[in-house]
């Protein structure tokens, strides 16, 4: 009886175990598109995808030189440091599925990035990725926090959101996946979580 008992309580928890290791590995369809951003009517009619931890990655993508830049100098400090203290540039950056600039674009992150440590290169973020695809065309994250570029892994709050996002709260994990200082290209992948 006992025995009996104790499977009848661990048959939901080992359920919801299952569901939540299927929904954290953030399948793709068969065109590449990750679940999560599918358009409804790919997921079933009126069907929400519910954002669980993890809940999804995307690829941001700066470029700061050349014809057409997405992140502009707007504001430099008084003399020029190994850091480049001072230095102010306000974004409106491509955010794709995947690494390459060809992958499919979800949306945009815009905001400034602020260069504030005399000591290494730390950026102060203030961002905003606004989706343009799927179930979350439409609404935004805001990201505000400390960039140290020299970390593998960079960890900045999510302090709020629009939309389907909003009053969200977590944290996303940047990771710089190629940098070329040369032509002013950068892309870093983000990973949103959330509790």
């Amino acid at each position: 009886m006992a025995r009996a008992k104790f499977l009848l309580f661990l048959l939901p928890l080992v359920s919801h175990l299952l569901a939540f290791a299927v929904s954290a590995s953030g399948g793709e369809s068969s065109d590449g598109l990750p679940d999560i951003l599918l358009p409804s009517s790919k997921q079933g009619q009126g069907h929400m995808k519910m954002l669980r931890f993890p809940a999804f990655r995307f690829y941001w993508h700066d470029t700061s030189r050349g014809s057409d830049p997405t992140a502009v100098l707007v504001a430099q400090g008084p003399t020029q440091t190994k850091t480049g203290f001072g230095m102010v540039r306000v974004m409106d950056d491509p955010l794709t599925v995947g690494p390459d600039r060809s992958s499919y674009l979800i949306g945009k992150s815009q905001g400034i990035y602020v260069s504030a440590d005399k000591q290494t290169v730390g950026l102060l973020m203030v961002m905003t990725f606004t989706f343009t695809l799927g179930n979350y065309a439409g609404s935004s994250l805001t990201v505000v926090g400390r960039n140290e570029l020299k970390q593998q892994v960079r960890e900045m709050p999510i302090t709020g959101g629009t939309g389907l996002f909003r009053f969200a709260q977590g944290y996303v994990q940047a990771r710089t996946t190629s940098s070329d200082p040369t032509i002013g290209y950068t892309v870093v992948e983000y990973t949103c979580y959330f509790i």
